[in-house]
């Protein structure tokens, strides 16, 4: 891999420093933590969200400016999250994928 593309591709895994992912009840939440000094950046974020064994995303979020997602889960299944965030100023995007996280479905017999 060239330097250049190197210092590019540690940079981005960077900025993201962190994809919390987890359940209360039936909602799935996610926080993304970003590397930033700015006060007011120009970042926005856009949540999908992937049940183990599909292809296609189970939701999808808008970019917001918000850096947390909240989506109700009606199956049981492993899940995860991959989030992106865009710099508004340069279009520039970066992602990272969440650790997976089980939800458990509790039927009385």
């Amino acid at each position: 891999m060239k330097k250049r593309m190197r210092k590019k591709v540690e940079k981005q895994a960077d900025f993201i420093q962190k994809v919390e992912v987890f359940l209360i009840g039936n909602s799935l939440q996610t926080k993304c933590h970003i590397k930033t000094k700015e006060q007011h950046p120009p970042y926005k974020f856009a949540f999908y969200v992937y049940k183990k064994g599909r292809l296609e995303a189970v939701a999808k979020s808008q970019y917001t400016k918000f850096d947390t997602n909240q989506v109700q889960l009606t199956e049981g299944g492993e899940y995860f999250v991959k989030v992106f965030v865009k710099n508004d100023e340069t279009n520039e995007v970066t992602t990272k994928i969440s650790q997976p996280v089980q939800k458990t479905l509790i039927v009385d017999i």
